[in-house]
């Protein structure tokens, strides 16, 4: 007895399949480094150390003065 079986797509796109697939689609976009093991490390994706120096003084920086920084700004404004 002869039996071939072939995988048919999916009738329709599952809504927590769509989601993942998403999720990881924007993963790669914030962190292009390959943290899950699924190809090979990138060298060019390290972020400048004065760069990340940077980013980091600034956000710390936003969040301890934002909200003076912001009513001062909304003052002038108005």
């Amino acid at each position: 007895m002869n039996t071939i079986s072939a995988s048919a797509p999916p009738a329709r796109i599952r809504p927590l399949a769509l989601g993942a697939k998403v999720c990881r689609k924007l993963g790669g976009l914030i962190a292009p480094r390959d943290h899950a093991g699924k190809g090979n490390w990138d060298t060019n994706a390290d972020i400048p150390p004065l760069v990340a120096w940077c980013a980091g003084l600034g956000f710390s920086a936003f969040l301890l003065f934002g909200q003076q920084v912001l009513g001062w700004l909304l003052r002038i404004i108005v």
